[in-house]
């Protein structure tokens, strides 16, 4: 009896396992479904909004005539958000499904919010750092506040820990924020080794630049990550590393994916508009 005792708990067992998995994997396309659903209506309503009749330009590459920037909101406000727009880094990936959250930020703190286009080109991050850097002279000595969305996130962290510029406060939302991991574990299908040009192993020096996890000494005034706890696109073990730095702090929002971190009508994108505003003050 104990043998067959025995055979039918494993059995019990295994049954569970596999409902457990099979559960998991469901819940995880449910919330993929549901973060393209997202981004395309995100896409649709940035669309409708249209550019900004306010624009700054900072380039004029013959083959970047988007080297500018959109300015959403009292362009002569006292606080000055930069919104980095995410897009895993791929060309294809541009600023409109950005605009809807950058009015509703604008509006919620009654800031400027600046929306940079900037270039993506594959094994060129260093186009991508010099527009930024250019976007950054553009503030002219004002005090902002950075903000980017995944790898929009990276970005914004370059901007908060790179040496010989201004410090500032950076609020990054589902960053790729360890590049070493992101490359290894293939997230957006190679985005990050497409991005740098290579994987870590031939480009060492590359990512030791540009890798938030290994630049935590270059930052020098608060970061506030938001996580979306059930992000399908940019685990949370992104921030394993900087969520132990001394001026970061880390808060997971609940029930929220990848998009909804800046969706003007989640309670995910109200939680961000709050932690902009805190550091705005």
């Amino acid at each position: 009896m104990t043998g067959t005792t025995d055979d039918a708990a494993d059995h019990a067992a295994d049954h569970a396992a596999d409902h457990a998995a099979d559960h998991a994997a469901d819940h995880a396309a449910d919330v993929a479904a549901a973060e393209e659903a997202a981004w395309e209506r995100l896409e649709a309503a940035g669309a409708a909004l249209g550019a900004s009749a306010a624009v700054l330009r900072y380039g004029d590459h013959p083959d970047h005539p988007d080297q500018l920037v959109e300015v959403i909101g009292d362009a002569d406000a006292r606080g000055l958000v930069v919104l980095v727009h995410g897009g895993y880094f791929r060309p294809g990936i541009d600023r409109v499904h950005a605009r809807a959250f950058a009015a509703f930020l604008a509006a919620a703190t009654g800031a400027a919010v600046w929306l940079p286009e900037y270039r993506r080109i594959p094994g060129d991050p260093d186009a991508t750092l010099a527009d930024l850097r250019a976007v950054d002279r553009l503030t002219a000595g004002r005090t902002a506040v950075w903000v980017g969305h995944s790898a929009g996130g990276t970005l914004a962290l370059w901007r908060g820990a790179e040496p010989g510029l201004a410090p500032v406060a950076v609020v990054a939302l589902a960053p790729v924020a360890d590049l070493v991991r992101a490359a290894a574990d293939g997230l957006g299908s190679g985005a990050v080794v497409d991005w740098l040009g290579g994987p870590p192993a031939e480009l060492a020096e590359r990512y030791a630049a540009l890798d938030p996890s290994q630049r935590l000494e270059g930052l020098r005034a608060p970061v506030r990550v938001l996580l979306a706890e059930e992000d399908a696109t940019v685990p949370r073990s992104q921030v394993a590393v900087i969520g132990a730095a001394s001026l970061v702090q880390v808060d997971v929002l609940d029930g929220a994916h990848h998009f909804d971190v800046v969706d003007p009508g989640t309670a995910a994108g109200a939680a961000v508009a709050a932690a902009v505003g805190e550091l705005l003050r």
